[in-house]
This record gives structure tokens, C-alpha cells and sequence, in this order.
């Protein structure tokens, strides 16, 4: 099944001081029901430890120019094994279609930059668009429930720990043939020009 991506949706790696910039924004929210961390409140120096966090890696969520959360994932204690979260400073903006696409190109980007053998992701039962992306995508396999993880609200809530189908990942982040044909034309033209200017250069300087 194919989906179509948000056109208006941008995912940046946070590399640089401006990258973190915006990662401090997507962690600002006092209180976010898409969120895998629960009713978090953080202070600007707590969310500065995250931000210079070594161990974590995180990618910027944003929708029509604004930052609206965080895609972020850290390694486990077992090599190969990775932990996914999900912070939002904008509940609004959050979409079964986006929520699929920002954590697709999150585990894109950790399965090119590691050796990967499970990727988790904890989902709260109180998230109506992470539950809906869970029973909606392919991508997350349910393995079981851990009762009352989470109190919001005045009631305690069940959180569904997943694990990632990272088969359907791969094929989904698949060049298509077309794709692929596209490049290596590309890449044909500009091999041809570099060659073509690189001739006429020693040819002049003959």
C-alpha cells in the first residue's frame, strides 16, 4: 500500500547550533498528548541536557515553516537495539500522515548510520494519532502491554510496547526502478561534462 508524503512537512537532523535552536522548541511543551514521554515538564536546563545529550539523535519536525516536535532515538544497552520517541510542541498539526512520515525518515536515517536489529517504540493508549498510526501502518508490531505506565488526567494509562517491522521499512524506503534510471542518467550527463571540460581544459593549456 502506498501513501502519499506531506507535501508541507520538512525533517531536519539536528547537526548544528540553529538545528538545536529548533529541537529546544520541539521540547518546549509544557504538556503534549502526542508524546511517548507522558506529561513531561521540562525546564530550559533540562531540555538543554537533551539537546547535548551524546547519546541521542534527534530529528526536527516541521509543518508549514513551524517547528511542531521531535523524532528522537538512542541505543540500548544491547548492540544493535534502539529506543524511538516522539515529542511535540503542537498537537494540532500531528497526523496519522505525518506521524508516518517523520518516523519513517527517522529509521531511515538509523538504519543507514548503524547496524540495526530491533527498533522499540513505547505508545501510549491516551495518543489518539500514535494508536491510529500503530493500528493504521504496517511498520510496528504490537508485542504487549505495560499497565498503568502513564497517569494523565486523573487516571492511569496502558502503553503498547512495539517493535519495527524494519522489512516493511526497507521496502517502503526503496528506490523505485524509475527512480534509479533517473540517477544514472543523471549521473551519465555529468560525468560527460565533467570529462568534456576537463579535455578542453588541457586542450587550451596545450
Amino acid at each position: 500500500m502506498s501513501h502519499q508524503q506531506e507535501v508541507d512537512a520538512e525533517f531536519i537532523p539536528v547537526l548544528t547550533e540553529s538545528d538545536e535552536r529548533l529541537l529546544d522548541e520541539a521540547l518546549s511543551q509544557l504538556f503534549s498528548y502526542v508524546s511517548t514521554d507522558g506529561p513531561v515538564w521540562r525546564t530550559a536546563a533540562q531540555r538543554q541536557r537533551i539537546v547535548r545529550d551524546e547519546r541521542k539523535s534527534h530529528l526536527v519536525v516541521r509543518k508549514s515553516g513551524r517547528t511542531v516536535g521531535a523524532i528522537s532515538w538512542r541505543a540500548g544497552q544491547t548492540p544493535g537495539f534502539f529506543q524511538l520517541s516522539v515529542s511535540s510542541s503542537d498537537d494540532q498539526a500531528w497526523t496519522l500522515q505525518l506521524v508516518d512520515d517523520a518516523v519513517r525518515e527517522a529509521v531511515s536515517l538509523l538504519t543507514r548510520s548503524s547496524e540495526v536489529k530491533r527498533v522499540e517504540l513505547l505508545v501510549p493508549t491516551y495518543s489518539e494519532v500514535l494508536v491510529e498510526y500503530l493500528t493504521e501502518r504496517d511498520c510496528f508490531e504490537a508485542e504487549g502491554v505495560l499497565r498503568n505506565r502513564f497517569f494523565i488526567d486523573g487516571e492511569y494509562w496502558p502503553a503498547v510496547m512495539c517493535c519495527a517491522n524494519l522489512a516493511a521499512f526497507r521496502v517502503r524506503n526503496r528506490r523505485q526502478p524509475g527512480d534509479r534510471q533517473e540517477l544514472l542518467a543523471a549521473l551519465r550527463k555529468k560525468t560527460l561534462e565533467d570529462l568534456t571540460t576537463a579535455h578542453d581544459g588541457m586542450s587550451w593549456s596545450a
